[in-house]
């Protein structure tokens, strides 16, 4: 990891055809001291993709590029928002982890960095200074026990790593995909999809599991099963759990065949789980597709009061020619208290970005979202209170990778 340099960006903008156009000032070659918004822009060219951290002022006018700024990565990386700091979590054969923050310059940088033995699983914040992340082997012949770190918010610093956990009972059906990671009321909240560790095939999808585990000893509490709709999550999306302003923990189950399921046996839906609980609230639950006639949400954010804005598939039905497709999504405004649906005005129907973490950005009632569009990736703007949307910045990447306030 290293500062981009101008030419390395122009040399990939060309081989690429997306970073740049005509548009782009390409004689811009400093960041803006605390500029507000960043951006992990990825850029692919001959199958391999790097990414660029940058920061911008401006989400609704101009053009955002890496043009002789930034941070680049190499490798494949997710993203997530931790404290003051940006953490960038590596994956598929990258096991380390690095801090972006605000430097006293007012300009991005890295701080601290730990290394683990495999990619992350999951990560998640507990508070305003830690971190959990947990390392689950690859397939059961390469371990039986799950590792898990606690991790300094601000300086990414390894506190404590225990790995006196078991990965049963989660492996007993098959090898467990982890989907989802949350934190609430003691206990940290898991779940996971059964999954083929070889074939990636999912021949279970008739139950939810969450593993539920104590903070900060680790240690297994219970595993919790419903079967009302399918396994929360879907693989790579990070999209099992979300968080309310009650620390209450809804979970979202799609078993979507475009999102990485070889079948879909239940209902696309939300179950809920009370703050610390250990079982799920009974009186709760939406049948998302009952009541959209057969759509599939396939990535979600919990932006308050209730409201999630997600990307919902307009696959109906979804083939096995559609698996991984991650295609075709429209945006809406889910309402979990009322259960009711809404779709945004605005936003073309879109793919998305292969299924991995949804890239967004919320502030205020409003949500940002980077859409891939056919004349480029443009930023669109939602008020989630009118399901309204317009078009603001064009960003010069193939993908957004993550989209963050700091």
């Amino acid at each position: 990891m290293k500062n981009c340099f101008r030419n390395s960006i122009i040399l990939a903008a060309m081989a690429v055809g997306v970073l740049t156009s005509c548009e782009d000032d390409l004689a811009a070659e400093q960041e803006t001291p605390n500029a507000p918004y960043v951006l992990s822009l990825g850029v692919t060219a001959n199958g391999n993709t790097t990414y660029y951290v940058v920061s911008t002022d401006n989400l609704m006018e101009g053009t955002i590029n890496a043009v002789g700024k930034g941070i680049e990565q190499n490798g494949y990386h997710d993203y997530q928002k931790g404290g003051n700091s940006i953490f960038c979590i590596g994956g598929m054969g990258v096991t380390s982890a690095t801090a972006v923050v605000r430097g006293a310059d007012g300009l991005l940088k890295e701080q601290g960095e730990f290394v683990f033995d495999n990619s992350l699983s999951g990560f998640c914040q507990v508070d305003a200074n830690t971190m959990v992340g947990l390392e689950v082997p690859t397939n059961k012949e390469s371990g039986s026990q799950l590792t898990f770190y606690t991790v300094d918010a601000n300086t990414a610093a390894i506190l404590a790593k225990n790995t006196d956990t078991a990965v049963d009972p989660i492996d007993r059906l098959d090898w467990p995909s982890i989907t989802g990671m949350m934190y609430s009321g003691g206990n940290l909240y898991v779940t996971y999809t059964p999954m083929n560790s070889m074939t990636f095939e999912t021949a279970y999808t008739d139950t939810c599991f969450v593993a539920v585990y104590s903070f900060p000893d680790m240690q297994f509490v219970k595993l919790m099963k419903d079967t009302r709709v399918g396994p929360g999550g879907s693989w790579g999306a990070f999209n099992g759990l979300m968080k309310d302003e009650n620390d209450n923990l809804y979970v979202m189950s799609n078993s979507a065949i475009s999102n990485g399921y070889s079948q879909s046996t239940k209902h696309a839906g939300f179950l809920r789980i009370n703050k610390g609980g250990t079982e799920f609230d009974a009186d709760y639950f939406f049948d998302f597709e009952e009541l959209t006639g057969g759509l599939k949400p396939a990535h979600v954010a919990y932006v308050g009061n209730g409201l999630v804005f997600a990307e919902v598939s307009t696959l109906n039905p979804q083939t096995a020619n559609d698996r991984w497709g991650d295609k075709s999504l429209k945006c809406c405004i889910i309402d979990l208290v009322n259960q009711t649906v809404t779709d945004v005005e605005g936003i073309p129907v879109h793919n998305g970005n292969g299924g991995r973490r949804f890239a967004y950005l919320t502030e205020g009632n409003n949500v940002y979202l980077p859409v891939s569009t056919s004349d480029g990736v443009y930023i669109y703007r939602t008020d989630v209170t009118t399901a309204r949307a317009e078009r603001g910045a064009r960003v010069s990447t193939t993908f957004v990778g993550g989209f963050f306030q700091l």
